[in-house]
């Protein structure tokens, strides 16, 4: 059938008031408006292959538009299902898509059977195409293919002609944990279900608010959400209607034919406490990966090789051979914890290594082995890869920095004691045994200037040397960067501070500013949403907070969850005349100064007088770097005029005023 035969068809359609109804690959017509079921039948048989050929040359789009135009005029639905047979007569095709899934997801052919079973039943039992077409209840450890089984299935389903997009829709709850941030969270569920995605992947649940699990709960068990208030689209925002005449009116979310897959570590029964047991009992397909046994796992070991392989020659125009050792090798490298996530890594760290040889030499063919180290060898030379971070060397110059730093030594016992006790719990992780988990957060107290932001750089350093942070970083804050100006600004502020220090060390300076009384409405929904992002994310955040020790004190009560949640409450006390003399020693040594001897009592006498006030006011370890610094600029004044030694800060330099 040609372009014009297609639109004559359409217009005789139009011209006729004719609805086609349920257009299946035997092509049947079930409905008519106007014409006598005989003459139905006579059109059936005559343009049987022209409609088969339309149903395949005419995209969703027309179709679409077809049926917005049939129910302005006449308020009917066209519905046009996907290219497979409905009911038990699609078993093999079904059973194809399991095969090539076995294929990318290795070592789940329970949970790809499973997964296939739950993408099968609408075709069976009948679906409405305004509502969810199944919702899927997705666990498993991390790094056992959860999310490559999704995205894969995806692709199947374009593959085979069921959806008009292979693409996977995701939607990450942990960005919505407070309901001030409802039009946020509309907006996105909005768009991923009137995407062409045929899969959304909804994740990270445990941590969002349960104003909108309930939505979820609804939209998966009714195939649509009533929604209390009405809002629409003013560019690509959504804003809340403000009047019952406004275009294009959302007040509802309609399932639109999605999959909805909920993926979790937890088991099933912890989603009750999550959705409630409705939900969880509604909800007939529960997949659950496994842990990877060892067969499983040297099989993606192989074929992730195979695709470093690939890729090299695809990108490199390298031939890589890549010798059974390193097989041994990444085997070692396996978590149980993390799954293949534990190895994906390093072959691409592999990969970045081999990036760096090939730009520093001109080669051909690389060959990668394993003996006591994963070495490359290339134009009869071999080299080194570094794929692992030297762990050791980095706690070894933390330890140094440690040393150097005067003073704090309860603090460097604490830090300490803690690593000693990280040690252990990987000593009994590797033997199989059960590992005592404390609470790494840690309360700052006292006065500006005693240390407190120099240690948390190094505690921040220290846990990702330990491994117990992916990242290490630090973020250090104040209430500016937590606290909104307007209502709904400060919890998605202060997830976004959130979002950017997760795997290393948030650290809020003045913490207590962000309780200003219980009237300071901005303030408790940023330590609220600051207490439960801990609990969230517990295994991959630590957040430090410093001030005052009384006023510290007093915030800690700004929500019950807060002391509990801080058990490390360490005090960093005001410096000693001595110990602030040695600092100054050290800040001169750093800039490549020394400080006259005769100059170090006369020092310590200043800074034993001011630091008897013991106020807030007396500066500490700033008192001593403001004071090595103006040293220098009256000692540059003073060499010109007398040609002294460049590097020499005498007595006369500093201005020791009472």
């Amino acid at each position: 059938m040609n372009k014009e035969d297609r639109e004559k068809m359409f217009a005789d359609i139009m011209n006729k008031k004719r609805t086609y109804t349920d257009i299946t690959s035997d092509a049947s017509l079930v409905s008519t408006i106007d014409e006598t079921e005989s003459e139905l039948n006579k059109l059936l048989e005559k343009n049987q292959r022209d409609i088969e050929e339309l149903t395949k040359s005419v995209s969703a789009d027309d179709f679409s538009k077809l049926q917005e135009e049939i129910n302005k005029d006449f308020g009917i639905e066209t519905k046009v299902q996907d290219k497979v047979v409905l009911g038990k007569e699609n078993k093999e095709l079904f059973e194809k898509i399991a095969q090539n899934l076995k294929k990318e997801v290795i070592g789940q052919d329970e949970a790809v059977d499973k997964f296939v079973l739950a993408l099968r039943r609408p075709y069976v039992i009948g679906t409405d195409l305004k509502k969810t077409r199944n919702s899927i209840i997705l666990n498993g450890s991390n790094g056992t293919g959860r999310h490559v089984l999704v995205t894969k299935a995806a692709e199947e389903l374009k593959k085979e002609g069921l959806s008009v997009s292979g693409e996977t829709s995701y939607i990450d709850m942990s960005r919505y944990q407070n309901s001030s941030q409802e039009i946020l969270f509309l907006q996105d569920i909005y768009v991923a279900l009137t995407s062409e995605a045929p899969v959304i992947v909804i994740e990270n649940f445990e941590s969002s608010s349960p104003v909108f699990n309930r939505m979820l709960s609804e939209l998966a068990m009714e195939g649509k959400v009533l929604l209390n208030k009405r809002y629409c689209f003013v560019g690509n925002q959504l804003q809340e209607a403000t009047s019952k005449l406004s275009n294009d009116i959302i007040d509802s979310l309609n399932g639109n034919d999605k999959i909805l897959v909920f993926v979790s570590e937890l088991k099933t029964s912890k989603l009750m406490d999550i959705f409630g047991k409705s939900f969880v009992d509604c909800i007939v397909d529960k997949v659950e990966t496994k842990k990877l046994d060892e067969e499983s796992l040297k099989l993606i070991i192989t074929k992730e090789i195979e695709n470093l392989i690939v890729k090299c020659k695809n990108q490199l125009k390298l031939n890589l051979t890549v010798e059974e050792t390193i097989n041994d090798y990444l085997l070692k490298q396996y978590e149980p914890s993390d799954g293949i996530d534990s190895i994906t890594p390093v072959i691409r760290k592999i990969y970045d290594c081999i990036i760096d040889i090939t730009l520093k030499n001109e080669i051909e063919n690389i060959t990668i082995t394993y003996s006591d180290k994963v070495t490359a060898k290339f134009n009869e030379a071999e080299t080194e890869l570094k794929l692992t971070d030297d762990s050791n060397k980095e706690r070894e110059e933390i330890q140094k920095e440690l040393d150097e730093i005067v003073g704090l030594d309860e603090v460097k016992e604490y830090l300490l004691s803690l690593e000693n006790h990280l040690k252990i719990n990987q000593i009994r992780k590797q033997q199989g045994l059960k590992t005592a988990e404390i609470s790494k957060h840690m309360v700052f107290t006292g006065n500006p200037g005693t240390g407190k932001t120099t240690i948390a750089r190094l505690i921040s350093r220290l846990m990702k040397a330990c491994g117990i942070l992916k990242q290490g970083q630090l973020v250090e804050v104040t209430r500016a960067d937590l606290v909104g100006k307007y209502v709904g600004h400060t919890a998605p502020l202060t997830m976004q501070v959130i979002q950017s220090a997760l795997g290393g060390v948030l650290f809020i300076d003045e913490a207590y500013s962000l309780y200003r009384g219980k009237d300071d409405s901005f303030g408790l929904e940023a330590i609220d949403t600051l207490v439960k992002a801990m609990e969230d994310h517990r295994d991959d955040l630590i957040v430090i907070l410093a001030g005052y020790s009384k006023e510290m004190s007093e915030f800690l009560t700004a929500n019950s969850g807060l002391k509990s949640r801080f058990a490390n409450i360490i005090d960093f006390k005001d410096y000693t005349g001595e110990e602030l003399m040695k600092i100054s020693v050290s800040i001169a040594k750093s800039k490549d100064y020394r400080i006259d001897e005769s100059a170090l009592k006369p020092l310590e006498d200043y800074y034993t007088k001011v630091q008897s006030k013991a106020d807030s006011t007396s500066g500490n370890g700033r008192l001593a770097r403001n004071l090595v610094e103006d040293a220098i600029l009256n000692q540059s004044k003073r060499v010109l005029e007398d040609n002294s030694e460049l590097d020499l800060l005498k007595l006369e330099d500093f201005e020791l005023i009472d």
